[in-house]
């Protein structure tokens, strides 16, 4: 008996050293738990779902690089044509025309309507140049006369040419000289225009007083040796 009651009166001791005793937990509400459960899934799936419910974005188209493609034989024809062409207009340029237009009448047979009319102006030019008489030059004569005759149309280049061909076969004709300076003056050639006129002079003394009233030397007036050698007498 003493032992049991010793046993307990130890009991309350440590009861009340301990103080009340706890209360089993609470069971958990089963409602609550399946909605904080559903949330959880809610919110996770919002979270590895938006892949799956966003729209794709539609893929930009990329610019297609430009297809080459070979010509066609018509193609590569009128090309040909048309370098014939530029070819026969070179030969024109340099007065050859009969080269210029055997390619003109090649052309006239076979390139397009619009080429070949074109052609067609070019070769009427050519026939026109060609049928004219063939000028014989023997004489430093023949090559003065046909400078004069030129050079009064305008051509001033070929007929500086001629009347230097003449002048290799009349070396002390004045006239050729005096032709050869206003040939110079007007094509604005200075130092050939005075060498020229001043051998004129030399050669013969009427050629002074010719060139004080040529209009052809008006644009030597403002040089002083064109005054000087045209005028000695005056004091400068």
């Amino acid at each position: 008996m003493k032992k049991g009651g010793s046993k307990q009166k130890r009991t309350r001791e440590t009861s009340k050293r301990s103080g009340a005793p706890r209360t089993p937990p609470k069971a958990a509400n089963p409602l609550i738990v399946s909605r904080k459960a559903e949330g959880r899934g809610k919110a996770k799936s919002s979270r590895t779902s938006p892949s799956k419910t966003a729209k794709a974005k539609p893929a930009q188209a990329r610019p297609q690089p430009p297809v080459s493609r070979k010509p066609t034989p018509e193609e590569i024809a009128h090309r040909n044509m048309l370098a014939q062409f530029e070819g026969a207009l070179k030969l024109f340029s340099g007065n050859q025309f009969a080269k210029a237009r055997s390619i003109f009448e090649r052309l006239m047979g076979a390139a397009a309507p619009d080429l070949a009319q074109r052609a067609l102006v070019y070769l009427n030019i050519c026939n026109q140049r060609l049928a004219r008489p063939t000028v014989q030059f023997k004489t430093a004569e023949d090559h003065y006369n046909y400078a004069v005759q030129i050079a009064n149309r305008g051509n001033l280049e070929e007929a500086e040419e001629h009347l230097k061909k003449a002048l290799k076969l009349a070396p002390t004709c004045d006239y050729i000289h005096y032709a050869l300076a206003s040939t110079s003056a007007l094509r604005e050639n200075a130092e050939e225009a005075m060498a020229h006129l001043k051998e004129a002079i030399q050669l013969n003394g009427q050629n002074r007083y010719l060139a004080q009233n040529d209009p052809d030397f008006s644009s030597l007036s403002e040089d002083p040796r064109f005054t000087e050698l045209l005028y000695p007498e005056r004091p400068f």
